[in-house]
């Protein structure tokens, strides 16, 4: 019987520490990149966290991306077209999760 109380103490601690511990929500937001216009260029897309909490990418194909965990938040948001020159950076407002759709478009040819 010893063997039988150390297995209900052990599953007791277990559960009680489960109970116990902080629940962190770790649920982050999907961002979908389109660009905007006809014959849109392909480029990368840089998300910048302006609070220092990191930078994510992705490179565009055929007008869209995908960046998936991204953490709710303001960000700095940059297109680098794969030719010609990046257009001004903007700001966005990343929701702390579901789906988010954000439009970026290249700089106007001279």
């Amino acid at each position: 019987m010893p063997s039988r109380a150390r297995t209900l103490l052990t599953a007791l601690v277990l559960t009680v520490g489960l109970l116990c511990a902080p629940s962190v929500a770790l649920a982050d937001a999907l961002v979908v990149v389109r660009v905007q216009g006809e014959n849109a260029p392909d480029g990368r897309v840089v998300l910048t966290a302006r609070a220092g909490g990191g930078t994510f990418s992705c490179q565009t194909d055929e007008g869209t991306c995908r960046i998936n965990g991204v953490p709710g938040g303001s960000y700095r948001v940059e297109f680098q077209p794969e030719n010609g020159e990046s257009a001004s950076p903007r700001t966005a407002m990343i929701p702390p999760s579901g789906t988010v759709t954000l439009f970026v478009s290249a700089p106007a040819p001279d």
